[in-house]
């Protein structure tokens, strides 16, 4: 298949770029509304996420210059192209908190892995967002673990 052209790359990127920013927005609210049992750490995990998804945005944003292009800059505009809404952050449990997030790492990453099928993206672009991709998964791996097991630990006096 033959790779696309610089402007549909360029586009993809602004796409993921509005993405990654939407979702980091939703998950450093969820990190300052954490509370509850999992506060400690819920809210240090998703503080993670953020700084991931961070980075992601970043490395996004510098490889559109790099290809002559230019990026989103304004939240209007992220929110206006993300492929997910932003979370109006209404009171949820930490349970919930989770699921979202997980879901909306999801679907950014296959987001990612759509625009790598579609040869959007030169084969260093293709690489660096795959990257960005096994980051994301890193974090969906402890999300998911923590869905799994979400009963918090009970202290027992037969522990004593």
């Amino acid at each position: 298949m033959a790779r696309t052209n610089n402007d549909e790359q360029q586009d993809a990127l602004n796409i993921l770029l509005a993405t990654i920013e939407v979702v980091a927005m939703n998950v450093k609210g969820r990190h300052w509304l954490v509370s509850g049992t999992h506060f400690r750490s819920l809210h240090l995990e998703f503080d993670d996420v953020w700084k991931t998804l961070l980075d992601a945005a970043d490395k996004v944003a510098e490889t559109q210059r790099v290809i002559g292009g230019v990026p989103y800059i304004g939240l209007s505009e992220f929110v206006k192209r993300s492929i997910i809404v932003e979370d109006p952050q209404i009171a949820i449990g930490a349970e919930l908190m989770v699921e979202r997030t997980r879901n909306e790492l999801n679907v950014l990453i296959e987001s990612i892995h759509s625009g790598v099928r579609e040869d959007f993206f030169d084969p260093t672009t293709e690489n660096d967002v795959l990257n960005i991709s096994s980051a994301l998964r890193h974090h969906i791996l402890f999300l998911d673990g923590f869905l799994a097991n979400w009963k918090a630990a009970v202290w027992s006096t037969s522990c004593v």
